[in-house]
């Protein structure tokens, strides 16, 4: 528990290639699982019936959604007057968030990003809540829609239990937490304590809100994350085709959406496991047999997970060097403010832990 509690970044060889392998297990276990559940005679016909061409389909659909979290991490990112991410540093922190294996939280390479690129702590912290809100955000968005087109052509699934709660809770949600935010944020944006995490909270809501007001910008981030969305989604489509099943677009974003309890971003190993058995038996309810979803599923969560891993692998020394740059600005902070010039200042300062430091980016060595 220790080693998988580790963040990967700062990790040894050994411990990298132990995480990895932990990662491959888990996988392989869900599949084996959901496989002796659905009848391995039933798995093994699918199997059978594999049409290879679908495979290139998916990959090139993850790459159409690996541009579009690129140019959501730029809208979101790198379009402040005040502060700015290189391109060659922003290519490596969307790697890590794209492909999960590296981000470990969500949080901490995003906030040494956004730190060592020049925004101050509050700002850093309410743009990376911003990011997580947007991503969540427009996939409810899109599951809203795809459950009301289902409910009009009056399709048997996916079942009312996942489709009105989609039609009818999205769209409200929004405006009350816009209204929220827009009411009670300022007055909350210079406080402490829990009433300064709930201000930041509601801020990052209030981007959320801006960003929606210019969806049709240049840099628009909802646009990219739409197209990260559209293009994860038709990865998992083409899973399921590779084994002869072509889903309804909107029950497959309907059952999509359900099974994304948590995104490969902000889930421990990049989800595996607990996504390679949840959006199987959603996508099931939502009309595909379970003997097809088992491995075109299980295709999909090893390419979304896999293909990103050697290039996030190959900047971790471009990672590892944000995080180091992130304290050191934070030190500085520190020290304009009467501050100690500690490693632990810096570290607290920027609210990330170095190597061997107790905190959120190494919890065990």
């Amino acid at each position: 528990m220790r080693l998988l509690s580790a963040h990967a970044l700062y990790a040894s060889r050994r411990a990298v290639v132990a995480l990895l392998v932990a990662t491959l297990a888990m996988q392989l276990a869900a599949g084996l699982g959901l496989a002796w559940v659905a009848g391995f005679g039933a798995v093994e016909g699918a199997l059978r019936n594999v049409n290879w061409p679908w495979l290139g389909v998916l990959v090139g659909a993850l790459v159409v959604s690996f541009l579009g979290y690129h140019h959501a991490y730029r809208g979101m990112f790198a379009t402040s007057p005040h502060w700015s991410l290189p391109h060659r540093q922003m290519v490596p922190v969307a790697l890590a968030g794209f492909g999960g294996f590296l981000a470990h939280g969500a949080t901490e390479i995003d906030l040494a990003a956004l730190r060592t690129g020049g925004a101050d702590r509050r700002e850093a912290s309410v743009r990376v809540s911003g990011f997580g809100g947007l991503e969540y955000g427009v996939l409810a968005l899109g599951g809203s829609a795809a459950a009301i087109v289902v409910l009009a052509l009056g399709l048997d699934k996916p079942p009312p239990s996942f489709t009105l709660p989609w039609a009818i809770i999205p769209v409200p949600g929004f405006l009350v937490a816009f209204w929220l935010a827009r009411r009670y944020g300022d007055r909350l944006s210079a406080a402490t304590g829990w009433r300064g995490g709930i201000g930041i909270f509601l801020e990052s809501i209030d981007v959320v809100r801006r960003l929606f007001l210019h969806p049709m910008r240049r840099d628009s981030a909802v646009l990219g994350m739409a197209a990260f969305w559209a293009g994860d989604a038709c990865a998992a489509w083409s899973g399921l085709a590779m084994f002869g099943f072509h889903m309804k677009v909107a029950a497959l974003i309907v059952g999509f959406a359900t099974g994304m309890l948590v995104t490969r971003r902000t889930a421990p190993l990049a989800g595996a496991g607990l996504l390679a058995v949840a959006l199987p038996v959603t996508l099931w309810l939502s009309g595909a047999p379970l003997a097809v979803a088992i491995p075109g599923i299980f295709v999909y969560h090893v390419m979304t997970l896999w293909l990103p891993i050697p290039g996030s692998l190959a900047t971790m020394r471009t990672l590892r060097g944000l995080v180091e740059s992130a304290g050191a600005t934070g030190a500085e902070s520190a020290a304009a403010g009467g501050g100690t010039g500690s490693r632990a200042a810096r570290v607290s300062a920027a609210g990330l832990a170095a190597p061997g430091q107790p905190g959120t980016i190494n919890r065990a060595k």
